[in-house]
């Protein structure tokens, strides 16, 4: 059979399976995202008012700052949650057999401003995430109320996850063009997530050893990989 065929009878015998995969994507973004707040709410604590001095100040092991690495990290995550809110709407309200196959999404991921006031002012980049929490909680809200008929929640959230869309970044600093590679929606969403964790876990070391914060003032698991958690449980 065709990669296709065999595609098309997963998802036929896995029922829930694109339902449950888009509810966990949107959870893990969601929760890496309230982390990110309350490492905000915990600079505050400690400090106050000189908050935003920490915020912005570089640490000579990691070689940047917690805005930094924050807005950076959102800078994807942000790009991949759009992508997934518009084929999300695309399909709202219609049934599947009416769903448009939109045309390929384009995420460009090293195209972006840095220096900015994203790295810079904490309400600012608190305000960022607050609001990518909103377009999850919209996301998920809009596949729970699809209906009590399991195969229409299916679809719709298949429709989302198994979107086409082209990640471009730069391979090399030598490249004079992005390099694009073929991909989907939920495939990007993960990837995000993961990616923030990675800059997460700089982050922690940043707030320990340049931000004056200690490890118990963190939220719980800031900075870990599921798999780590999941190592140090078993």
């Amino acid at each position: 059979r065709s990669a296709s065929n065999r595609l098309q009878t997963a998802r036929m015998t896995s029922p829930s399976s694109c339902a449950n995969l888009l509810r966990s994507l949107c959870r893990s973004n969601t929760a890496l995202l309230h982390q990110k707040v309350g490492l905000l709410d915990a600079l505050t604590a400690r400090h106050g008012s000189a908050a935003t001095e920490m915020f912005t100040k570089p640490c000579s092991i990691v070689g940047a700052t917690i805005g930094q690495h924050f807005r950076h990290s959102m800078d994807h995550m942000e790009l991949a949650v759009l992508v997934a809110s518009a084929r999300c709407n695309d399909a709202m309200g219609v049934p599947s057999s009416d769903y448009i196959q939109a045309e390929t999404a384009e995420i460009h991921y090293d195209l972006r401003v840095r220096g900015g006031t994203l790295e810079k002012d904490m309400e600012e980049s608190r305000k960022r995430m607050v609001s990518v929490v909103d377009v999850l909680d919209e996301i998920s809200r809009a596949v729970a109320s699809s209906g009590t008929n399991a195969n229409v929640t299916e679809e719709l959230a298949s429709h989302i996850i198994h979107s086409p869309v082209h990640a471009q970044f730069y391979l090399t600093a030598d490249e004079g063009e992005e390099s694009k590679l073929s991909s989907k929606v939920g495939r990007e969403l993960g990837f995000v997530a993961h990616h923030a964790i990675h800059h997460m876990a700089m982050v922690k070391v940043i707030a320990l050893q340049s931000a004056g914060l200690d490890e118990e003032e963190l939220p719980d698991g800031f900075g870990r990989a599921p798999s780590t958690v999941k190592y140090d449980r078993s």
